[in-house]
């Protein structure tokens, strides 16, 4: 079923409203950064100044004709999701054929092979290859723990030498370390000569406990040895180092007392050392407990040693957002040196065999990531697709919507896609898709709000009715941007005293924009309610301001709001904003034109509409009067300003009775009061009375 839109364009062109087809593919010009902005001739934006280019012939998105080939298929809920297969896509919905020499989507994007040397379009082919990632860190390198070893006794006793007086002293196993005297080693090698001497050499009880007291001090078995051979006990016993390593600690000195369990010495053993380094966040699906690393060092002759990682800790660190990983490295000559930076790297490899895309081929826009597919014939796609992981070489890995072969923009694509928006934007007009109105083409406004639609032609009113109500207006909105809401409801009576005269001097306002507010606004339980009925009244009193020149002759202002959005009138030239009020009262443009007139300035009064279809004031951007301005504006067509105002202030008709209005609307006029069409005369028409070329 056709939409209205559709239906109309093609009424029109039957009846000779609409260009031929040699001149519907006359050369529009458009700003890349403005699409709003459309031109017969070539030029610059009168927004930002830049170059105008070229609107090519498919901005409806044809069809070829006759049978078409499927090259693929598509989800209708996620274009992103394709498939070479029919099938249903991953919300259960069935997917739709993709046809050779059109993508099925109206933002396709056609370009001459000159234009595409121009704008030096560059494509690259999908490829499929393995996911690697190498992430780089900077480690420090650090004590094996496990290497670590305290120098202590058992018994109390007193340094007479150290052999070792000094730190960072490397040891071996078994070298001197220092000489103790004991008097509870001593008392123990007493202990054991008296009971060899009792028990003999074979010894019985009280030798072997003696002996096995000796063996709990830790002394060696050469010293015991060296006992029983002299048959006298040792004063001091000199104690050797039991592991080799580096001295880092010294905490005893010659003739200090001892305590069992004190430390003496901490040595190190740098054969094996660690790398202690930091992992993003991010990084972490790269990393994993013991997997191959390469570290280097960055400092003499590059070397590099094989390590693994021998602990990823189990938290995240709130303020880096970093994890600590443990590395552990043989050491053999002692090259690395705790405390040392080192450039740490971890190969990882996430599949073997995936999609891969060119990251520069990616747009990104909030969540949404999309590709440009270059199509036979200079066609390209726009193809919004799922990104996985990030691989060596700027290449993504694509989840979804692209397959290998196919060709991706990589420069360029930014051109493209404003080219793209547009004619996505001119054909949804020109189709009424979703049911509802086309998007209006949005205009420069104050930073960070939605543009405003355009101000819609208003005819001008008698200036001394609509003054008065100007005025009136004026106040309220005064009220409102104070947020005071006890003033605005004082100045609610004198406004509906003003809104009712203008209404009963004009025979034709009940049917204009002011006709639904004929009982005027009601009292406001609280501020947000006045200010929502309060919106569309004033800019409907604001537009019949600015189409009477009041704030040329009146001394009125006026300024819009793209946010609310709505337009409004003050007595003064300092902007404040009523929609808002103290919370953003700065926000508005002031207006300085005058509204841009319709094409008949004594158009047919809309009371000339149907009478089942008059009624309250249909919303700005009506199909119909989108359709009458896309002609008069974009295609270079003059169409009745009747159709407009229909349009504009009447709301609904049926395809064939809009087809109608607007073929009739061409001979309507109105003259001396009366309809040239019918002879009615005005106080017929305000009595709503339907002429004779109406029925």
């Amino acid at each position: 079923m056709w939409t209205w839109t559709r239906a109309a364009l093609f009424g029109l062109a039957a009846g000779g409203l609409l260009p031929s087809a040699a001149h519907a593919a006359e050369q529009l010009w458009t700003c890349g950064m403005h699409p709003q902005i459309i031109k017969k001739e070539p030029g610059n934006c009168p927004i930002c100044g830049m170059k105008l280019t070229p609107i090519r012939a498919n901005i409806a998105g044809g069809t070829p004709s006759g049978e078409r080939k499927i090259k693929g298929y598509r989800s209708t809920m996620n274009p992103g999701e394709v498939s070479e297969k029919p099938g249903k896509d991953s919300m259960g919905m069935d997917m739709v054929p993709v046809y050779e020499g059109g993508d099925g989507s109206s933002s396709s994007v056609q370009i001459d092979a000159a234009t595409i040397q121009r704008m030096n379009l560059k494509t690259e082919p999908v490829e499929r290859g393995p996911v690697r990632r190498e992430i780089r860190a900077v480690g420090t390198v650090a004590y094996n723990e496990q290497g670590l070893r305290d120098i202590t006794t058992k018994y109390e006793g007193w340094i007479e030498k150290l052999h070792v007086n000094a730190t960072w002293t490397t040891v071996q196993t078994g070298d001197p370390l220092f000489e103790i005297y004991s008097p509870d080693l001593y008392n123990a090698q007493i202990n054991y000569l008296v009971a060899r001497q009792s028990e003999g050499s074979d010894g019985g009880p009280l030798t072997r406990a003696a002996l096995a007291r000796l063996q709990l001090f830790d002394v060696s078995k050469d010293f015991i040895e060296e006992v029983v051979r002299g048959g006298e006990p040792k004063r001091t016993y000199l104690f050797r180092a039991p592991t080799a390593g580096v001295v880092i600690e010294k905490m005893a000195i010659e003739g200090q007392m001892m305590k069992p369990g004190e430390r003496i010495y901490r040595l190190a053993n740098l054969s094996s050392v660690w790398v202690l380094t930091q992992i993003y966040e991010s990084d972490l699906p790269f990393v994993r407990q013991g997997q191959d690393v390469s570290v280097r060092t960055t400092y003499g002759t590059e070397r590099t040693f094989a390590g693994k990682v021998d602990l990823l800790l189990p938290q995240v660190e709130e303020q880096t957002r970093t994890v600590a990983a443990r590395l552990v490295l043989e050491n053999t000559d002692g090259f690395l040196r705790p405390g040392m930076f080192v450039d740490v790297r971890f190969a990882s490899q996430l599949a073997d065999a995936a999609v891969l895309v060119p990251d520069v081929a990616v747009l990104r826009s909030g969540e949404r990531n999309t590709v440009f597919v270059a199509l036979e014939g200079g066609s390209f796609e726009p193809r919004e697709v799922k990104l996985g992981a990030r691989s060596e070489g700027n290449f993504y890995e694509v989840l979804n919507g692209l397959n290998q072969g196919e060709r991706v923009v990589t420069s360029g694509q930014f051109m493209l896609d404003s080219e793209s928006q547009l004619r996505e934007a001119i054909a949804k007009m020109l189709r009424g898709e979703g049911g509802g109105a086309p998007a209006a083409p949005a205009v420069g406004g104050h930073e960070g709000h939605a543009a405003m639609t355009e101000t819609p032609p208003t005819e001008a009113s008698d200036p001394a009715l609509l003054t008065p109500l100007a005025f009136a207006t004026a106040d309220a909105a005064a009220a409102l941007a104070t947020d005071d809401l006890a003033g605005y409801a004082e100045k609610l009576p004198p406004l509906r005293e003003s809104l009712a005269s203008y209404l009963k001097g004009d025979p034709h306002a009940a049917h204009g924009p002011l006709g639904k507010f004929s009982g005027g606004l009601a009292t406001p339980a609280d501020l947000e309610a006045a200010r929502r009925a309060f919106i569309p009244f004033s800019t409907a009193v604001a537009d019949l301001a600015r189409a009477g020149h009041l704030h040329h002759t009146a001394g009125l202002h006026i300024f819009e709001c793209s946010m609310a959005p709505g337009r409004w009138v003050q007595r003064t030239a300092e902007l404040r904003n009523p929609f808002y009020g103290s919370a953003m009262s700065t926000c508005g443009t002031k207006i300085d034109a005058a509204p841009v007139p319709s094409a008949q300035a004594t158009a047919a009064p809309s009371a000339h509409m149907p009478a089942a279809h008059a009624g309250a004031h249909a919303s700005a951007a009506a199909p119909q009067l989108q359709v009458a301005r896309l002609l008069r504006d974009h295609l270079g067509r003059d169409i009745s300003a009747s159709a407009i105002v229909a349009a504009d202030t009447g709301a609904s008709m049926t395809d064939a009775e809009f087809l109608d209005y607007i073929h009739r609307s061409t001979t309507v006029r109105v003259g001396n009061g009366t309809c040239e069409g019918c002879g009615m005369t005005a106080a017929e028409m305000a009595a709503g009375a339907e002429c004779a070329h109406t029925k």
